[in-house]
């Protein structure tokens, strides 16, 4: 993907690559579900300050 550069538009490459032209991020949610649980856990109540 690295090696057509600029010469062809990333989703292009994206698509050579994985042959999908869409992104998906559900792999990565899943990985780190049990750390937001925890957090989700550690932050209950609690009030965001800005």
């Amino acid at each position: 993907m690295l090696e057509m550069g600029r010469s062809r538009p990333w989703p292009e490459a994206l698509e050579a690559m994985t042959g999908s032209e869409q992104m998906d991020a559900t792999a990565i949610l899943d990985y780190f579900a049990p750390l937001q649980a925890w957090l989700d856990e550690q932050n209950a109540g609690r009030q965001c300050g800005w």
